[in-house]
C-alpha cells in the first residue's frame, strides 16, 4: 500500500534521503530520469527510431529532463532537448545533468520565443514535459504557458515528469494552461493532485517510480494513503468453515419511506452480497408489501409510520429490540427527512450500542443537530456526499470539493466518526486522523441509488465483525471496483445500482483470487 504526500512532505523526505542517508541528488535524479525512459518503453514497447522532444524547465524537473534525453539517447531514440530559459540559469544537480548532455549528440536548445520551440514539436512522436515539478502553486505564465500549450497543441504521446506541469500536486487543481498528460511518472510516492480531480484527469495514466529512497526514510511522510488489493484483502472479515448465520453477524437495514421503498430495496440486498448472516429491513408498515415482492433475503420488520408513510418516532422502541443482537445497522436510505423522522434518528443514535452507518436522509436528519454525534455510544460511519457535508456543517459544496482529504479528516477527528466523503475520489477518514483515498469507480456511479448499495456493503461487512475502518476502506473499494467490472459490458453511460449490485460477487472474487479480476 502505498502513501499519498504533498510536494512538502515529499521534499522533507528527499533532503532525509541525502541527509541522513547519504544518498546524493545527483543519484535520485539520475534515479528518476531512468525510470522515466523504463516507464516510457514500457508503454510504447520499443524506443528506437522515436522522434521525441523533451521540454525542460529551470529547476530539478528539467535536471530529470536532462537526463532522461541522454537516457533515450542511449535506447536508439532520436532526442531533441528544449530548455525554456537560458543554460546559465541552471543551478546544482539540474546544471550538473545538463551538462552531462552537452557533453553527447544531444544540444540543448535555449528557448526564450515561443516559436523557437515549435519545430522541435511538430514532427515529434513523444514529448516529454519537464517544466514544472511539484512545487508548482499558480497558474504558468509568460513563455512557460505558451510552451504548454504547443505541447498540449501537438499529437505526439505526452509524459510528464513527477506532475503534469500547470497541475497542483497538493489539490489536483489545473491551472490554465496546464498539460494533457497521457503517462505521469510520480517519484518514489503518489502526490495527492494524482488523485484529485479535475488534475487526476491530466495525469493519464500514473506509474510510480522506485527512485532509490530506502522505505525507512518515507517514514513520517504523513497519514494519507492509497487504498490497495492488498489492504482490502486483509480488511475483510474471515469466514470460518464451520461458521452459520448467526456466525456472520446480523443486519437491520432501517430505510424506505413511501416512493422510497427502492432505496431500502438496494440496502438490504447489498448487505446480503456483502455476507452478512441476517438482514433485517426495518421499513414503515404501509413499505411492506413493497418490499416483500422485491427482496426475498431480508427479514421485513414493519414498523409505526407518520401520515405522509415515513418512520415515525414510535419507532424506537422497536428498533433497539430487533437490534438487541444485531451486528451493525445501515441507517438512512431514502427515510426522507420528514420531522417525525429525523426526531426518530436523533433519538436512536445516542441510544445504539452496536456500529451503524448513517447515510443519506439519516445525515440530512442531523441538519441542525450535529450535536448528537458528541452523544454517541457507538462506532459510527457517515457517508455523505460533497453536497450532504456541506449542508451538515454549514459549509459550501466547493469549498468541501477543493479539499476533500483534509476536509474529511478534519471532521472526522472534530466529531470521533469514521467518515466516508463519497465522491471522485471517495475519501475514507477515521477519527485518528488516518485517510484512505479509493482508486476504484467510475462516471456510472453517478447514478441514484448507487450510495444505497455502498451504505449496504458497509454495514453487511460491519455486521460481520470487521472494525469499522476496516468496513468502510473494504466497502468503498469493492463497490468502486464493482462498478469497474459493471462497465466492461455496460459502459459508464448505462450502469445503474442494481447492476453495482450484481458486480459484488465478482468485485469480492476479484480480491479473494486476483486472477478472476
Amino acid at each position: 500500500m502505498l502513501r499519498l504526500v504533498t510536494a512538502g512532505q515529499m521534499r522533507a523526505i528527499d533532503r532525509r534521503a541525502m541527509d541522513e542517508w547519504g544518498i546524493p541528488g545527483l543519484v535520485l535524479m539520475e534515479n528518476a530520469g531512468r525510470s522515466c525512459v523504463d516507464a516510457l518503453e514500457e508503454a510504447l514497447e520499443d524506443l528506437d527510431g522515436l522522434v521525441v522532444a523533451v521540454v525542460c524547465g529551470k529547476g530539478n524537473n528539467g535536471g530529470d529532463g536532462f537526463v532522461i534525453a541522454r537516457n533515450l539517447l542511449n535506447r536508439g531514440a532520436e532526442v531533441r532537448c528544449a530548455l525554456l530559459g537560458r543554460k546559465a540559469d541552471l543551478k546544482g544537480d539540474a546544471a550538473t545533468n545538463a551538462g552531462t548532455l552537452a557533453s553527447t549528440e544531444v544540444p540543448i536548445e535555449e528557448i526564450a520565443d515561443p516559436d523557437e520551440l515549435l519545430p522541435m514539436l511538430l514532427d515529434a512522436d513523444v514529448v516529454v514535459d519537464a517544466v514544472f515539478g511539484t512545487g508548482l502553486d499558480r497558474a504558468p505564465e509568460g513563455l512557460q504557458a505558451d510552451a504548454i500549450r504547443l505541447v498540449n497543441d501537438c499529437e505526439a504521446f505526452v509524459l510528464s515528469v513527477d506532475v503534469p506541469s500547470g497541475v497542483s500536486a497538493d489539490t489536483g487543481e489545473a491551472f490554465d494552461p496546464s498539460v494533457d498528460a497521457d503517462l505521469t511518472v510520480s517519484m518514489a510516492l503518489p502526490k495527492y493532485g494524482h488523485l484529485l480531480h479535475p488534475g487526476r484527469a491530466r495525469c493519464g495514466e500514473v506509474e510510480v517510480a522506485d527512485i532509490g529512497i530506502p522505505e525507512r526514510a518515507m517514514l513520517g511522510g504523513g497519514d494519507t494513503w492509497l487504498l490497495d488489493d492488498e489492504r482490502v484483502y486483509d480488511a475483510l472479515p474471515e469466514r470460518p468453515e464451520h461458521g452459520h448465520k448467526g456466525t456472520f453477524g446480523t443486519c437491520i437495514v432501517m430505510a424506505g419511506a413511501r416512493g422510497y421503498t427502492g432505496a431500502a430495496c438496494l440496502a438490504a440486498r447489498s448487505a446480503v452480497r456483502a455476507g452478512a448472516g441476517l438482514v433485517k429491513l426495518a421499513v414503515p408498515a404501509g413499505c411492506c408489501p413493497i418490499v416483500e415482492s422485491h427482496v426475498l433475503e431480508p427479514v421485513k420488520v414493519p414498523l409505526p409510520e407518520t401520515e405522509a408513510g415515513t418512520l415515525s418516532q414510535e419507532a424506537l422502541g422497536s428498533l433497539l429490540e430487533i437490534g438487541a443482537d444485531a451486528g451493525a445497522f445501515a441507517i438512512g436510505p431514502g427515510i426522507t427527512t420528514d420531522p417525525d423522522t429525523a426526531a426518530l434518528v436523533c433519538s436512536l443514535l445516542p441510544e445504539l450500542d452496536r456500529p451503524f452507518v448513517l447515510d443519506a436522509d439519516g445525515i440530512n436528519c442531523l441538519s441542525g443537530s450535529l450535536d448528537v454525534l458528541k452523544k454517541l455510544r457507538a462506532p459510527a460511519i457517515l457517508t455523505p456526499h460533497p453536497g450532504e457535508l456541506a449542508r451538515l456543517t454549514g459549509g459550501e459544496t466547493a469549498r468541501v470539493n477543493a479539499d476533500r482529504i483534509e476536509t474529511a479528516r478534519s471532521f472526522a477527528r472534530e466529531h470521533g466518526i469514521f467518515l466516508v466523503l463519497k465522491g471522485a475520489p471517495t475519501v475514507v477518514a477515521s477519527p485518528e486522523g488516518i485517510v484512505y483515498v479509493n482508486p476504484t469507480g467510475n462516471s456510472g456511479l453517478g447514478s441514484g441509488g448507487t450510495g444505497d448499495v455502498l451504505t449496504g456493503l458497509i454495514a453487511g461487512l460491519l455486521a460481520q465483525g470487521a472494525p469499522p475502518l476496516d468496513a468502510a476502506c473494504a466497502g468503498v473499494f469493492l463497490h468502486g471496483r464493482a462498478a469497474d467490472l459493471a462497465v466492461e459490458d455496460l459502459t459508464e453511460y448505462s450502469l445503474c445500482a442494481s447492476d453495482v449490485l450484481e458486480a459484488i460477487p465478482p468485485a469480492f472474487a476479484s480480491i479473494l483470487d486476483p486472477g478472476t479480476a
